[in-house]
């Protein structure tokens, strides 16, 4: 079960979440759309270590400062949007050094993307209803980006976050 957004009584609905994970309810918590300052304060008020931290992470939104800062505590990371979400997903399929990599490749420019989260050991959680590009999401074992690769798309990265939140 996961926490949305910090907010107000965030420690509180968590305790509540950990009750329920005590009472077998729920078997592992975690967090969504939470940085590092939000977790510094909250961390340390809660008994149950989120079992991951679930944020937007693309190559254009990198959170440079929070992967680590996660991963450190021993939380997974998790990313959603990883092809920059609705209204953005042509763009970063279509970005000339994604386009570029994956050539080399053989390979499409999503698979890339998704490489490129795991090699930064970030889960990735992409969204298809088409057979065909499920089946591509899953093929990405077959090839791994170099270093030159990796930060050639680390590079790409604007800061820019593309919901609302």
């Amino acid at each position: 079960m996961l926490l949305y957004y910090p907010g107000e009584n965030d420690v509180k609905a968590y305790h509540a979440m950990e009750q329920a994970v005590k009472e077998g309810k729920i078997h592992s918590l975690g967090l969504s759309n939470w940085y590092v300052e939000e977790l510094e304060e909250f961390l340390p008020q809660v008994t149950i270590m989120p079992a991951l931290v679930q944020n937007e992470i693309h190559p254009y939104y990198q959170e440079n400062d929070v992967i680590p800062y996660i991963q450190d505590h021993g939380i997974v990371v998790q990313g959603w949007y990883p092809f920059g979400g609705r209204g953005h997903t042509s763009e970063l399929l279509g970005d000339p050094v994604i386009s570029e990599i994956a050539d080399a490749h053989g390979v499409t420019s999503a698979q890339v993307i998704l490489r490129w989260n795991l090699q930064k050991g970030v889960v990735v959680i992409p969204g298809s209803s088409n057979p065909e590009h499920i089946r591509e999401n899953l093929d990405l074992f077959e090839f791994e980006l170099t270093e030159d690769e990796m930060d050639r798309i680390n590079a790409l990265n604007r800061d820019e976050k593309h919901d609302w939140y």
